[in-house]
């Protein structure tokens, strides 16, 4: 398997990329998804496997120059025995040539020599420059040709490409050039303003559904990152006992109610990493005088959760409202009934009644003072905001 280098990715596709694969990586224009086909190229370098890079755009120094300026130094890239094919042959290619034909066949014997030269496991092709010189299909069939032909080699194609096309683009590569993985890198200006995702479009060795991750770019490497999920409910539910066994790090903000337990008066903060997402939690307070704020915090939430006391029937109508104000939102949420390990619990039927809430609702009946029950909820709800269509 070869490693995107992207941990998260990687644990999606079922450990990395089969050998032999056709691969894409499609870019949404103004995206800042360059460093998705370095991962992946700096990590086939340091695992030894032999690799070309096809960059007619731009020469070996000036594109090892780029790479260190935006992501810091890579030192396989930097040092390993990689093959390159770049724009001085590229040149050379265009002065011998004349006509595109007599290019593409030029291009095609020339990437077939090195790969047999160098023993190549892996050719890394940008695209754009040769998208331009012969369309889409002719320029694709070039290096699926070279696969094909080498195939007892076991060679692994992936291609960066600009798109603008549009979503059509992908599907063609996948019904018509039999891609294996097509990865989406996009943007979006909702839920949370501006932010990148990338979407699993496709994989040909797995039925896998598809998925949109968020993601950051921090210390030269992509972060998958949840930026907030708020984690609300009623007063004394156990939302602070939730997200501080939650967390790696945690902070509540409490004071001593009226009625003598402990309220919270701000926020409870919590911060996860999470099978390589990084994720923040945000605790609100249940009281009503605080309802006026959730509207504001829900609007950049990506997911949400809904605490409530097993054990307290005359928490659903104010459940109810709390519900209504997320659902509103359009956001992937799920209720958490919790201390359930306690006698006289409420009948998660009755619960779905009041609330009005479908079957596609999650609903779960856990303990918060148990952490695996907490890291089941977080697990589940991350796998519905990465299928969630943004």
């Amino acid at each position: 398997m070869i490693s995107t280098g992207i941990s998260g990715l990687d644990e999606m596709l079922g450990s990395g990329i089969p050998e032999g694969s056709k691969v894409l990586y499609s870019l949404e224009p103004g995206v800042d998804g360059q460093l998705f086909m370095i991962s992946t190229l700096s990590c086939a370098l340091a695992k030894k496997q032999s690799c070309l890079v096809v960059l007619p755009n731009t020469t070996v120094d000036a594109f090892r120059n780029d790479v260190q300026a935006m992501y810091g130094p890579r030192p396989d890239l930097a040092m390993a025995p990689v093959t390159f094919f770049d724009a001085i042959d590229w040149e050379r290619i265009l002065k011998s040539s004349r006509s595109p034909e007599g290019r593409a066949r030029e291009l095609q014997a020339r990437i077939r020599k090195l790969c047999r030269q160098h023993d190549v496991d892996i050719i890394f092709v940008y695209f754009d420059l040769l998208n331009e010189e012969f369309g889409t299909d002719a320029a694709a069939v070039i290096f699926i040709s070279v696969q094909e032909m080498e195939r007892k080699n076991g060679i692994t194609l992936i291609i960066e490409h600009l798109n603008l096309e549009g979503p059509d683009l992908p599907e063609h590569f996948i019904r018509d050039m039999k891609f294996d993985l097509v990865l989406a890198i996009r943007s979006s200006f909702r839920p949370f303003p501006q932010f990148n995702y990338f979407t699993l479009v496709h994989t040909s060795w797995a039925d896998l559904p598809v998925r949109s991750v968020p993601f950051i770019i921090g210390e030269g490497r992509i972060i998958p990152y949840i930026p907030r999920i708020v984690v609300t409910g009623p007063a004394s539910s156990g939302k602070s006992t939730f997200v501080l066994n939650a967390a790696d790090e945690g902070h509540s903000v409490d004071r001593k109610a009226q009625e003598g337990g402990m309220t919270t008066v701000a926020l409870d903060f919590g911060w996860i990493r999470w099978k390589d997402f990084d994720i923040t939690l945000y605790g609100t307070p249940g009281q009503e005088r605080f309802d006026s704020l959730l509207p504001s915090y829900l609007g950049h939430a990506m997911g949400a959760l809904l605490i409530i006391d097993a054990t307290n029937a005359d928490q659903l109508p104010r459940a109810r409202l709390l519900s209504d104000m997320i659902a509103r939102r359009r956001i992937p949420f799920a209720v958490v009934v919790n201390k359930n390990d306690l006698t006289g619990t409420l009948d998660p039927e009755l619960i779905r009644r009041v609330l009005a809430i479908s079957n596609e609702v999650p609903l779960y009946q856990i303990s918060a003072t148990r952490k695996t029950d907490v890291n089941f909820v977080l697990e589940s709800l991350v796998d519905s905001i990465t299928q969630f269509r943004y």
